[in-house]
This record gives structure tokens, C-alpha cells and sequence, in this order.
């Protein structure tokens, strides 16, 4: 799947803009190492539009056997959903109707949904009670955090090496809290992330759509849409429960069947919904790790 590069781009005239390879060398390297995910689980999700659009997400409904649509059928007579795949619309209609490379988040919202045909909805749980709960034990940790920082900054030591051996378990035991707290109240899903880029982001939906309608993958799936800016585009597929590690493995192993995914270096990570709900994300000032999973550990029994 070839695809055009911000430093591809920039550099097709080189004698037009930069004379020095040292500089192209530099930008080389601020691409290779871009990290997409702060934008998607820090910024995204607090923007107006996906706030707005949240409030109003779509209710998961289970469609039965004769509601599977093939590629040449016709879509219901009733509305189709704006941002979501009908009832009985052919999946080459919904994916020419919704492109997400080109479909506007001031048109539809920053989601485009595909539901599993094949599955029953699921419950998201008491998101209130997550994230009330989550933040009294995310505030007790700061808390305690702070006072052992102050501690040692007073005592005059030289390296950070015993603060750390005393803050290391703390995180570990607010990670359990939090995915404890996660399974009481019933907020137990989770998902795989990709960032496909702008121009890869099509096929790379039309791929996940294809295998949700067949059931392979998990219960849901989203794209976000264009909101005018960004490289990369965030497709999450979910699963039911961030628990089943069998359930997630399965899900990353189609992907990896169908292209989406690779083993090694090309690894994807899985993030429980509590944690996006929390708003951890990646370099969070508690310390914690952002993803549950990452590809390569679930492949190889880590």
C-alpha cells in the first residue's frame, strides 16, 4: 500500500526549497519518528464536534441473518444513518456514500460507525460512575506522588533511583484500581488502533468493513472523519471485553491476516476504553502505561 510522504512532498523540488541534505536529513526524521496518537486520544476527543457528536452516538442494534446485505443488493427504504452503515445498505454504497478520507466532520460528526451484523449490542456501562470513582484514585495517587517527590527533593539525593522504586509499585497497584474499577461498572471494552494516512485510510476502512460484515473482527468499528488537518487517520476496532485476551488476540490475528496489521516492528497497540475515557494517554503525568497490549506481546504469548 505506497503512499505519497510529507517528506516525499516536500522534496519534490528540492533545488526549490532546501539546497542542504543535512536539513533534508533532519525533516527525514521528525516524520519517521511522528506519533499520531497524542492528537487522536488527547485533542481529538475534546473537540467541540466530537463532544457534541458523543452525546449523540449511535445505538447499537443487532441485525438479523436476512439484514446481511452482499455487495449488488438494495439499501432499505427507510433513512439510511448519516454516519453509519444501514440496515440492509451495500457495503460498496456505504463505503462510495462515506468515504473517511474525504467525508467532513462538520457533515456527519468525527465517527463513521460499522456494527457486527452477527452480534447482539452491547452495553457501555456506567461511564458516570468510571469516571468519578477513576478520578478520586487518579487524584489520591497525584497526591501521594507529590508528597514522596517533595520528600526527596528535600533529602538532597543525588539520583531519582529510590523515588522510583517506591512509585513504581503505586502505579502498578492505580492500574489495577482503575481496571477493577473498569470491570464493576461494567465498562469493559476496548480496541485496536491504527493510523493509516490520509490517502491509505480508504482501504484500509473498506478492509475493516468488509471483514466486520463477515463477522471476523469484533462488535464495532469507527474512522474519524476530515476535520481539516492531520497525516494520519484513527480506526479503532473493538472488542467486548479488554479481559478475553483470546477475543483480543483473535481480533489482532485477522488483522494481521487481512493486511491491516504486521508482527514485530509494525505492531499496533490496544487501549481499554477506561483509560480512554480517563483520558490517559501516552506521557500521562501519572506515569502509566497508555495501551493494555501491543500486537507483538498478544502474538507471542507475552
Amino acid at each position: 500500500m505506497a503512499s505519497t510522504t510529507v517528506v516525499d512532498e516536500i522534496f519534490s523540488d528540492e533545488s526549490s526549497f532546501y539546497g542542504d541534505d543535512d536539513e533534508k536529513t533532519q525533516l527525514e526524521a521528525q516524520v519517521s519518528s511522528y506519533d499520531p496518537e497524542p492528537f487522536w486520544v488527547e485533542t481529538h476527543q475534546k473537540l467541540l464536534s466530537t463532544i457534541q457528536q458523543a452525546l449523540r452516538a449511535p445505538t447499537r442494534v443487532k441485525a438479523a441473518s436476512s439484514d446481511i446485505s452482499m455487495d449488488n443488493g438494495s439499501p432499505e427504504t427507510d433513512s439510511i444513518p448519516r454516519n453509519q452503515r444501514g440496515k440492509t445498505e451495500p457495503i460498496a454504497r456505504f463505503l462510495s456514500r462515506l468515504p473517511p478520507s474525504t467525508t467532513e466532520s462538520a457533515s456527519v460528526g468525527p465517527w463513521i460507525w460499522m456494527y457486527n451484523p452477527h452480534m447482539s449490542p452491547r452495553p457501555e456501562g456506567d461511564v458516570p460512575t468510571l469516571l468519578r470513582k477513576g478520578r478520586e484514585l487518579l487524584q489520591e495517587y497525584e497526591n501521594e506522588s507529590t508528597m514522596l517527590r517533595e520528600k526527596h527533593d528535600k533529602s538532597g539525593a543525588k539520583t531519582t533511583a529510590a523515588l522510583t522504586r517506591k512509585l513504581n509499585p503505586m502505579r502498578k497497584e492505580l492500574e489495577r484500581g482503575i481496571l477493577d474499577l473498569a470491570r464493576e461498572t461494567g465498562v469493559i471494552g476496548g480496541k485496536w488502533m491504527l493510523f493509516p494516512t490520509v490517502d491509505q485510510v480508504d482501504e484500509f476502512w473498506g478492509v475493516v468493513v468488509r471483514a466486520m460484515e463477515k463477522g471476523e473482527l469484533g462488535d464495532v468499528a469507527k474512522v474519524a472523519t476530515d476535520d481539516g488537518g492531520g497525516e494520519s487517520r484513527l480506526i479503532c476496532v473493538y472488542t467486548e471485553n479488554f479481559g478475553d485476551v483470546e477475543d483480543v488476540k483473535r481480533v489482532v490475528s485477522k488483522l494481521v491476516d487481512i493486511g491491516l496489521a504486521g508482527k514485530g516492528p509494525r505492531s499496533i497497540y490496544y487501549k481499554s476504553d477506561a483509560f480512554t475515557h480517563l483520558e490517559i494517554s501516552s506521557k500521562n503525568e501519572y506515569g502509566l502505561k497508555a495501551s493494555m497490549y501491543s500486537s507483538r506481546e498478544v502474538l507471542e504469548g507475552k
